[in-house]
């Protein structure tokens, strides 16, 4: 077995994280029971400076709601005679090792880890961040079992200094978007070295982990691709082109009808609340849509998800009628190319 994973096996399978037969199940990326054993988020949740609770959540948390979090912030259980927390990290679900920073002044994420999740449909990431250390033989390309130790929880971070008190993991679900980030990269003449390749935070694009969890955990869905149809889309956006963007090549369930052998003339995508292109729906010459190559318009959006959103919007809501962010108009950038 790889490092650690015959004793966390028998630790999670003694706290009832993995069925008797240790069947790849989705676990809790640390060692608290409070979300298992159904306990409020006050009890699993570590909170920014601000000392409210929900500023660890995913979404408009931050900054009176105006400043994004793509992910969940889970405080320790064990720490050290210094404060330090003494957490294992896990991997939640099979898979590969795809990217590791081993030097916390190198991201804003510190140390972090990247495991790409290759059994499920979709496939998709899961990212562990902040760690104190990355765990031996955790390197790109190594498979993981769920329970697979792949560092100890920690505070590291380029960007700012996160205090003993507050040391948590950072756990982030998501797609990237682009196997060729780093041309877009070059192209925004950002000043600083792309040092995390396509695994740089700006090409990902995450869902909430709690309402998957909880889904799972529920059983009202069985897998990740249930549990995205379930999420409703904020606006459809088509764009005009015949490529077949990478995106639509490493996450082929997301696409609704086969495109092979047609001839593309454009792309109907639907996008989450906060930006996931969660479904692809391919149109062609046959079905003389009108506009030209490159033309992107929205065709439909809901105006009650619109309402109120206060980060990370997918539409600007400004004027009589929404029109497309700046967000979503670089995550188009990085999906198709586009200058």
């Amino acid at each position: 077995m790889r490092f650690g994973e015959k004793r966390t096996l028998l630790f999670l399978a003694a706290l009832g994280l993995l069925s008797s037969s240790a069947t790849a199940t989705l676990i809790w990326p640390t060692p608290n029971r409070a979300f298992q054993e159904g306990r409020p988020i006050k009890d699993f949740i570590q909170p920014t400076v601000s000392g409210i609770t929900e500023s660890g959540l995913f979404g408009c948390v931050r900054n009176g709601g105006h400043r994004f979090h793509e992910a969940l912030d889970l405080f320790p259980v064990e720490r050290d005679r210094r404060g330090e927390a003494l957490d294992d990290i896990y991997s939640v679900l099979p898979g590969q090792v795809v990217h590791v920073s081993s030097v916390a002044g190198h991201s804003s994420y510190g140390r972090y880890v990247v495991v790409v999740h290759d059994g499920e449909s979709p496939a998709f990431h899961t990212l562990y961040a902040h760690l104190a250390n990355i765990a031996p033989g955790i390197k790109p390309g190594v498979r993981v079992s769920p329970g697979s130790i792949l560092g100890r929880m920690g505070r590291s971070s380029a960007a700012y200094n996160i205090p003993r008190d507050r040391a948590h993991l950072h756990f982030e679900i998501g797609f990237r978007l682009t196997d060729s980030f780093q041309v877009y990269y070059d192209r925004q003449k950002y000043g600083s070295k792309n040092r995390h390749g396509n695994w740089n935070g700006m090409n990902m694009v995450s869902i909430n982990p709690l309402p998957f969890y909880e889904a799972m955990r529920a059983g009202t869905v069985q897998n990740i691709g249930e549990y995205l149809k379930t999420l409703p889309a904020v606006a459809r956006i088509r764009v005009h082109t015949s490529q077949v963007p990478s995106f639509v090549r490493n996450y082929p369930a997301l696409v609704a009808r086969p495109y092979e052998g047609q001839q593309l003339v454009a792309w109907d995508i639907a996008f989450t609340k906060y930006g996931v292109p969660k479904e692809w729906v391919p149109r062609f010459a046959e079905e003389a849509l009108g506009g030209r190559r490159g033309d992107v318009r929205v065709l439909s959006y809901s105006p009650k998800l619109l309402e109120g959103q206060s980060c990370r919007q997918v539409l600007n809501t400004n004027g009589r009628t929404p029109t497309i962010s700046s967000g979503t108009i670089n995550t188009l950038k990085k999906l198709f190319g586009f200058k």
